[in-house]
């Protein structure tokens, strides 16, 4: 969609100001999770709540990879499952219990991003949880919850257990399955994911190396300074440079996730 189009499209009064940007931020976290391999196929989802409208969200369709979302092929639904805004796309029962749930839940929670990657898989399988092994892990310290598998996360009733499971946290391992990154912001969301990967990354690469007997982990005076000092830094900060720098090569790279 041109720039024109664009305004075209806002000023008809189909959406707001807000709605776009969140589009644009999520489609661009999409398109950057896709360049830097965080995908399953067409599996996964990343959702973000309507800051102007709290009870909506959107989220891909369940027939698209991560490089084929744009802002305009969001889908937009509510929190009850209805698709809000007519698109020829749906989302599949997964993403509405996980994502819809957590949304519902917490309305503190503006995005939620739910990937599988062979590292955070592999530390989902793994009985010790996330160890401290890493700087990323630290930013996790007491700060993460754990959601056990029963099967698919197809049932509207599993709505309960996720919420209850993720707790007062932003992230969560989902045992047998994969992870579970939510922000604030959609940025906050994006960085927590990269750095709950980079910490199940180099805990599989640890632990390739010999069993947990032969790790050095902090104590939990250490890590708990060390989780202090980065919330002080705003390591996760929409403000931050990290967010201007991703979204900047998006908009060279990957300039299509703007249509």
């Amino acid at each position: 969609m041109s720039k024109m189009d664009t305004e075209s499209y806002l000023a008809e009064g189909n959406m707001t100001d807000t709605e776009w940007q969140t589009r644009l931020e999520l489609a661009a976290s999409y398109r950057l999770m896709a360049h830097f391999g965080f995908h399953d196929m067409t599996y996964n989802h990343l959702s973000a709540r309507i800051p102007d409208a709290p009870d909506r969200f959107l989220i891909k369709g369940e027939d698209q990879l991560f490089e084929q979302v744009t802002a305009s092929n969001l889908v937009l639904y509510d929190s009850a499952g209805r698709k809000l805004r007519p698109s020829p796309h749906k989302v599949a029962p997964g993403g509405l219990v996980i994502h819809g749930g957590i949304l519902e839940a917490r309305p503190d929670i503006q995005a939620v991003f739910h990937v599988h990657t062979p590292a955070n898989m592999g530390v989902a399988a793994q009985k010790c949880g996330l160890l401290m092994v890493s700087q990323h892990s630290l930013l996790f310290h007491n700060r993460i919850g754990y959601h056990d598998f029963k099967g698919f996360e197809f049932d509207m009733e599993g709505r309960d257990r996720l919420v209850a499971d993720l707790g007062p946290h932003l992230c969560m391992i989902m045992r047998n399955h994969g992870i579970l990154a939510c922000g604030r912001t959609v940025p906050e969301a994006y960085f927590l994911h990269h750095y709950l990967e980079m910490a199940c990354r180099a805990q599989i690469a640890a632990l390739s190396a010999g069993g947990p007997e032969s790790l050095i982990l902090p104590s939990d005076e250490i890590c708990e300074h060390g989780a202090q000092q980065m919330a002080r830094r705003g390591v996760v900060s929409a403000e931050g440079r990290d967010w201007r720098a991703l979204y900047s090569f998006a908009e060279k790279a990957i300039p299509e996730f703007k249509n």
